[in-house]
């Protein structure tokens, strides 16, 4: 061991910012006992180097556990690629910076991401990984849509595939946000929004449990399809406590189509309706008018006008996850049932 190989180390000890007061002590003690002190002066630095280096992780990255395993990231990322629109809504919410999002039909809270201030790489389903990696992001972030890109993307970049569970929603938003708060630094502003959400599940629960039981409508290309607590949306269900007027569903969360008679042997006391088409934009039969051909009006749900129009994009593109759009989306099935 040399005088260079000791100047390396106090050169990494000194860059690392943590000089404690006795470092010249160390010193003088490598000058008086010759090789000895540096020896000691080598192994005393090297331990203040791995404390030091230890303290810095701690302080500015972090590691997230998410769908995919487990990413370190570093804190207060300013250069975010988000291609997932729930989780854009959270980070929105937060105030948390973005840098890039997909090309995407955006709902009216989001719509400043349509800007060209805002770079798009890709769609929902197509990230463009060219321009991500021209970029060099601090931090990308996969949703359900973008989850097969994401082995690509983990190598340009920190990458987290913050996909939602559905079946969990209201615990995976919460959760979620509370993940992406601690990576902002953003406790304060997530923890006010988090009580309200709570406290309006907890309430919208009350009303959804003396309401009688709900039909939940998929409508799309024309057709009616009945969905279940288990398909994608069922957090209707599961997280809102709405009582299924329908509990056969041979395929799981595919859907029962619906007709005329079935409709009517179901007999739902509520209809939550999902316009797909309207979504999108697309044109096409609305779902009003396929609900007036299924003789809608022979239903308790049509006789009392019980009929909930939900925001499609929000149930739709968005998944009805989100935390200002599941609050939004709690928001209208209170309304709703107020009005009752």
């Amino acid at each position: 061991m040399n005088d260079n190989q000791s100047q390396l180390v106090v050169n990494c000890q000194l860059s690392s910012g943590a000089v404690p007061s006795n470092f010249t002590e160390h010193i003088v003690i490598s000058k008086i006992l010759g090789p000895l002190g540096r020896l000691l002066n080598l192994v005393l630095a090297a331990s203040l180097v791995s404390a030091s280096s230890l303290a810095w992780a701690q302080a500015d990255v972090v590691q997230i556990k998410h769908v995919d395993g487990e990413t370190m990231v570093g804190l207060n990322p300013q250069k975010a690629v988000v291609l997932d629109l729930a989780v854009l809504d959270i980070v929105h919410a937060l105030g948390g910076p973005v840098a890039a999002v997909p090309k995407a039909n955006f709902p009216a809270h989001l719509a400043v991401y349509d800007q060209d201030r805002y770079a798009k790489v890709g769609t929902l389903f197509k990230p463009d990984l060219a321009a991500i990696k021209a970029m060099s992001p601090d931090l990308i972030i996969v949703g359900r849509r973008s989850t097969p890109a994401y082995a690509d993307l983990a190598k340009i970049g920190p990458t987290l595939n913050l996909a939602f569970d559905q079946q969990n929603l209201v615990e995976s938003v919460a959760h979620t946000t509370r993940t992406l708060a601690s990576l902002y630094n953003k406790q304060d502003q997530a923890e006010p929004l988090l009580q309200r959400l709570e406290a309006s599940v907890k309430q919208l629960n009350q009303q959804t449990a003396k309401a009688g039981k709900g039909l939940l409508v998929f409508t799309t290309g024309g057709k009616l399809i009945s969905q279940g607590p288990d398909s994608r949306f069922g957090v209707l269900f599961k997280g809102y406590g709405v009582r299924p007027a329908m509990t056969d569903f041979p395929d799981g969360g595919k859907g029962v189509p619906l007709t005329p008679d079935l409709l009517h042997s179901l007999n739902p006391d509520w209809i939550y309706v999902i316009d797909r088409d309207a979504g999108l934009g697309r044109e096409g039969v609305a779902a009003g008018e396929l609900l007036k051909n299924a003789q809608v009006e022979r239903t308790t749900a049509g006789k009392k006008q019980q009929i909930v129009y939900l925001d499609p994009t929000n149930w739709y593109v968005l998944d009805g996850a989100g935390l200002m759009t599941m609050q939004a989306n709690v928001d209208q099935l209170l309304l709703a049932l107020d009005r009752r």
